[in-house]
């Protein structure tokens, strides 16, 4: 599995978890809703704002991503 769709798995789940939709997600971390659906199917590289607005509405910290980025803020 690549790191990409790693992250975005993780993102999924977490959003599953609490029930929230995609277009929700979106919504709260002023995203597109396609931004987030491809990010969750790791079409696309997430950059650190993303990830944060994300995972800021997902109530994550970053330790929950268990390193799967790099100091730029990109899948490792």
């Amino acid at each position: 599995m690549s790191e990409t769709v790693h992250i975005g798995r993780i993102l999924k789940d977490r959003r599953e978890s609490l029930h929230l939709s995609q277009r929700e997600v979106a919504h709260e971390s002023n995203m597109s809703t396609r931004g987030v659906e491809k990010i969750e199917h790791g079409d696309t590289v997430p950059n650190w704002k993303s990830i944060l607005r994300i995972s800021g509405v997902l109530r994550m910290n970053l330790g929950d991503l268990n390193g799967c980025l790099d100091e730029k803020g990109h899948d490792s």
